[in-house]
């Protein structure tokens, strides 16, 4: 289902499910960022859920309330923290984090990448370099705010740039991870695209 309107940064609240027909294959990116082959089948066919909640904190206390959204109607307070609970079935690659939204650098363990750095800031959709990716999040962020995501894997050696914000596609909104990986001056990009669930 398409993302409503209310849905929109900084307010990312709710179950997103990646759509894989109007995904690229990431398999590309994946390869990249070292994941073995038969984890790469894997993830290619397994159905991948977001499920996010957020939370406001101030630069001195922890945030107020990170539950579990349910399918209700969801806050759109400004976001500092983002709690995300990520399902793969099958795989047993499930994942759970807290992820400020402040610029910072955090350290994180994911199962499927392994040990990175991660940081993740607001940003206006001019400050996106890509023309096209620029003018195609504008048109579908009323709010014209995305996250940029910045992550580093030093044990293989890669690092990943992840736009997170909303774009139409065929006449619909839908919450969008645009993804580019590099290593060794390769680039690979990749579009992720995820239907809005509850």
């Amino acid at each position: 289902m398409a993302a409503p309107l209310s849905k929109d940064t900084p307010n990312f609240e709710g179950v997103w499910n990646l759509n894989r027909k109007l995904s690229n294959d990431p398999d590309k990116i994946f390869e990249l960022q070292g994941v073995p082959w038969v984890v790469r089948k894997i993830l290619n066919y397994a159905s991948l859920t977001l499920n996010i909640s957020q939370a406001i904190s101030s630069a001195n206390s922890k945030p107020e309330s990170l539950d579990t959204p349910s399918c209700n109607n969801v806050s759109e307070a400004s976001v500092t923290t983002l709690h995300i609970k990520q399902t793969v079935n099958p795989g047993g690659f499930d994942s759970e984090g807290y992820y400020p939204i402040n610029g910072e650098e955090k350290e994180y363990s994911l199962p499927i990448f392994g040990d990175i750095s991660m940081r993740l800031r607001y940003v206006n959709t001019s400050e996106i370099s890509d023309e096209f990716l620029r003018q195609k999040l504008s048109e579908g962020s009323p709010s014209k705010t995305v996250i940029d995501e910045i992550a580093h894997n030093k044990t293989k050696g890669w690092d990943a740039r992840v736009i997170w914000g909303f774009e139409l596609i065929d006449g619909h909104r839908y919450l969008t991870r645009n993804v580019i990986t590099t290593k060794d001056e390769k680039a690979v990009k990749s579009r992720l695209v995820y239907d809005f669930h509850c």
